[in-house]
């Protein structure tokens, strides 16, 4: 469908750039009103909708509705050549009615030349290995990484800003988010130096997360170390915008001696020993720094991606190497996927989307997933729009977990939808997590063959299954069966038992198809193994 031959509004035909498909291309979104919609016919079913573009000036977002659907996504760029991006995955109803896609201003200053689509399928997301960035990476820490990989195209966690947001949450739904998201911008030395007091707030954040053993995420909104300019609308408290600083990341970064650099190091120190804190208290940190880069409204993106990319290692290597903090998960929320510092530097891909409340998101999860699927979690990192467990499982949109925005973020949603989707059985609240730091991860467990002998038969079973194992000194024996997301489904007890070799029945007739852990337990050994259940 090209793009000449489309309803505009606001917009104009032209021919003056080259490449382009059809008769010409569409051109002079400048102002908030202007559009493009397309009309057609098809058959029902989900389709893909492809978008011919052209940014000669940089990255830029569009609006995009299909069906009453709206969204938004990105144009990559600078793009003086046109390409062809996919915006997502819709609904598209029968030939009976007409389909209507409109494509609106949202930054503007991109071209159009034309929307096409072709049936499409989903699928979920294939799963990364569940081995950390950091070889040295605390227990607790690992356990809990091998949890979101068994769980990811399964459930999504659930994720909010702030304490006093969690607690709205509890109000208003009867559930709590199994994750607390917080921001560590008032520990910024450039903060403190005018006057910003964090307190106790990481204190208070520890206290939370042990009264449920929740799961902590931190992001970190950096005050530039120096060159604040605090005027009128470039205040200090605005030094991590761009617009707010001179610090120039690119300069810092090229003189290792220079006092710029110096304060980088010490920022990052500073920070470092609010980390080291969680740290001692045995919580692992899904650690957020250095977010929305390539948009370049943070001066930790101003400078281009080389720049970024540099301060990513940096921080990696002295968070890891010089303060030795192991209790980190690594979430990269870079922006454009040129930006990305590499797959030996992070563990999970996040992405910042706000949009409008009915988009299904499905634009930016395809183009994540067109890179990091099987490589990477993906997760909803921060948002204004709540995951719909709808539009989830209908275009296979499983984020590892989502975390809704502080303020009228949060409070805009309607009540009875946010209690809806914090009851639903898709979406995991604090109550329903397992015991994660005694994880065990189902698709690498061993046993000790040394100390013990265990075999399951018949295996893959269907309503019953028998355990053998052997023990080597008088004790009681304790078997659990559990679930891939590490909840208990089955355990038995066996009490005072001599040594030697027993065979005990395993019921399996209350368990639905898939893959289990049994652990069998006595005073001398443990040892896991797997069980399959398969349909009658």
């Amino acid at each position: 469908m090209e793009a000449e031959n489309a309803t505009l509004t606001g917009v104009t035909v032209s021919t003056s750039a080259s490449g382009y498909s059809g008769t010409g291309y569409v051109t002079g979104f400048d102002n908030a009103a202007d559009n493009i919609e397309f009309n057609f016919t098809s058959e029902a079913g989900i389709y893909s909708v492809f978008i011919g573009y052209r940014t000669p000036n940089g990255e830029k977002g569009y609006d995009l509705t299909v069906n009453e659907i709206s969204g938004s996504g990105m144009f990559p760029g600078p793009n003086n050549e046109f390409a062809e991006i996919e915006a997502g995955k819709f609904m598209m109803i029968d030939g009976s009615q007409q389909n209507t896609i409109v494509i609106g201003y949202g930054w503007g200053w991109f071209d159009i030349d034309y929307v096409r689509i072709e049936p499409s399928s989903v699928s979920p997301p294939s799963r990364p290995s569940n081995i950390l960035i950091d070889e040295n990476a605390t227990q607790s820490t690992r356990a809990l990484f091998s949890y979101l990989v068994d769980i990811y195209g399964k459930k999504i966690i659930s994720g909010q800003q702030n304490i006093a947001e969690i607690n709205y949450i509890e109000s208003v739904t009867g559930k709590s988010p199994a994750m607390g998201c917080f921001d560590l911008i008032e520990y910024s030395p450039s903060r403190i130096e005018h006057g910003s007091n964090p307190g106790n707030s990481v204190e208070t954040w520890i206290e939370w997360q042990k009264q449920g053993d929740a799961i902590i995420s931190l992001c970190w909104h950096w005050n530039a170390p120096s060159g604040l300019l605090d005027t009128p609308d470039h205040e200090w408290w605005r030094g991590f915008y761009t617009h707010a600083t001179t610090f120039d990341l690119e300069a810092a970064l090229a003189d290792e001696g220079s006092e710029d650099y110096q304060l980088l190091l010490r920022d990052m120190d500073s920070i470092a020993a609010q980390l080291k804190k969680f740290q001692t208290e045995d919580i692992p940190v899904l650690w957020r720094p250095l977010h929305e880069a390539s948009g370049g409204w943070f001066w930790w993106g101003a400078k281009g991606a080389e720049p970024y990319q540099q301060l990513w290692q940096l921080m990696y290597d002295r968070y890891t190497n010089f303060h030795n903090l192991h209790n980190l998960i690594w979430v990269s929320t870079h922006g454009d996927n040129s930006w990305y510092t590499g797959d030996d530097y992070v563990d999970i891909v996040g992405l910042d989307i706000y949009t409008d409340s009915s988009s299904n998101m499905s634009g930016e999860w395809e183009l994540a997933q067109s890179m990091f699927n099987g490589r990477k979690l993906v997760a909803l990192t921060e948002s204004g729009t709540l995951p719909n467990p709808e539009n989830v499982n209908n275009f296979c949109t499983w984020w590892s977990y989502f975390s809704i925005w502080a303020g009228e973020f949060l409070t805009d949603i309607y009540p009875p939808y946010l209690s809806e989707v914090y009851n639903h059985e898709d979406i995991i609240t604090l109550d329903e997590l397992p015991d994660w730091r005694n994880y065990n991860d189902i698709k690498n467990v061993t046993y000790n063959a040394s100390t013990s002998e265990v075999v399951i038969f018949p295996n893959p079973a269907s309503q019953e299954a028998n355990i053998s194992y052997t023990i080597t000194e008088p004790s009681d024996a304790y078997i659990t069966i559990y679930n891939t997301a590490g909840l208990k489904v089955q355990s038995i007890f066996h009490s005072s038992l001599s040594a030697g070799s027993y065979t005990s029945p395993l019921p399996c007739d209350s368990l639905i198809p898939g893959i289990y852990l049994v652990r069998i337990q006595t005073d001398s050994f443990l040892a896991d193994t797997e069980l399959v259940i398969c349909d009658n």
